[in-house]
């Protein structure tokens, strides 16, 4: 029986993209094999910097495989896989298939989980406050690219050793972050913390917490360099209705950078679930940039969702900005695909099993 509930367990601690994952085997002692594939086409004229928001349409997918083998009633070693995979004209490019999770780990239960490699890093429990569209993108912790050059922003990094556990209401994240030989991490590390209150009729509110820091050493392209990243935020929830808000910074200085680079940001979002059929979404992101690449994001986004299924659906999105895309002055430009400044609408299909 504590196979069987431990086993069940398993797949909903394999966290970001596998949280949806179908189990494909069980075996007699509880382990099994759990894999995920999400399918979508969008329809969409944004624009990089410098080009014109001419309307393409772009093959969106993802595929995972994992799951868990029992050792005994407390402990399960656990791993995951999972990839992103680009359409035929993205062949040869970094996007056409590239790996967003891949890792392996020890689950022990009550006593939380260690993961090793290309984890979910535990920030994302403070990006998700702001990562409710499916049209928009996620600026949080952009610069970390600068000081890391395997390093989606903050959620994922070569080499994390992880520990992760829920204590009641209290989630927590903490990682060590060693880097692969090309990164060249010196004493690299985040933390992270949620506690959810329960408000009885009134709802739940769960505010965040989150902290990182890498350094880099003497050698390698960003040799030389130190940066720090934290935010704070808060979700109420009630009913079909949700509500985000959310503030964090990064800086960044060492060599190649004139000064400290630094990004303040802050995010506001809701979500109302209208009913089982349709689910809407707006919010507003700003973003300043002093002493780097002065780029500013000022965007507000609509987004309405039309469930086919239970796991697919069709989006409709508007982005409106108004920032400006900076000089790239003082620090390397990041997100040079990202124009700040015109636009954009999103039309988009997604199919997820």
């Amino acid at each position: 029986m504590k196979k069987t509930l431990l086993a069940l367990a398993v797949p909903a601690l394999l966290m970001a993209g596998s949280a949806s994952a179908a189990t494909v085997h069980t075996a007699e002692d509880g382990s099994t094999i759990d894999v995920y594939s999400r399918l979508g086409f969008n329809i969409t004229d944004r624009a990089g910097m410098g080009e014109d928001g001419d309307a393409v349409g772009n093959f969106d997918a993802r595929i995972g495989l994992g799951g868990s083998q029992v050792v005994n009633d407390k402990v399960s070693v656990i791993g995951w896989a999972e990839y992103s995979v680009g359409a035929a004209e993205q062949r040869g490019t970094d996007n056409s298939f590239t790996p967003r999770y891949v890792w392996a780990g020890i689950d022990g239960s009550e006593y939380g989980k260690v993961t090793f490699g290309r984890v979910a890093s535990g920030i994302i429990m403070l990006s998700d406050l702001g990562d409710v569209f499916a049209a928009s993108d996620v600026i949080l912790g952009r610069q970390l690219e600068l000081v890391d050059n395997s390093a989606a922003q903050t959620f994922r990094q070569d080499g994390t050793i992880q520990y992760q556990n829920s204590l009641g209401a209290f989630d927590m994240s903490v990682a060590y972050i060693l880097g692969n030989s090309e990164s060249n991490q010196d004493g690299s590390y985040n933390a992270v913390g949620r506690y959810t209150f329960d408000l009885g009729d009134a709802g739940t509110l769960a505010p965040v917490v989150a902290y990182q820091a890498n350094s880099t050493g003497d050698t390698g392209a960003n040799a030389n360099r130190d940066y720090t990243f934290w935010g704070a935020g808060l979700q109420y929830k009630l009913n079909e209705l949700t509500l985000g808000a959310m503030y964090n910074q990064d800086e960044i200085e060492g060599q190649g950078i004139s000064g400290t680079s630094k990004d303040k940001s802050y995010e506001l979002t809701a979500v109302y679930n209208i009913n089982d059929d349709w689910t809407a979404r707006a919010g507003y992101r700003a973003l300043e940039n002093t002493g780097g690449d002065e780029t500013e994001y000022k965007d507000t986004t609509l987004e309405v969702q039309y469930h086919l299924t239970a796991r697919s659906s069709i989006y409709t999105s508007y982005v409106m900005r108004n920032g400006e895309n900076g000089t790239g002055m003082g620090a390397p430009a990041v997100m040079t695909w990202n124009n700040a400044e015109e636009d954009y609408y999103h039309l988009g299909l997604r199919y997820e099993f």
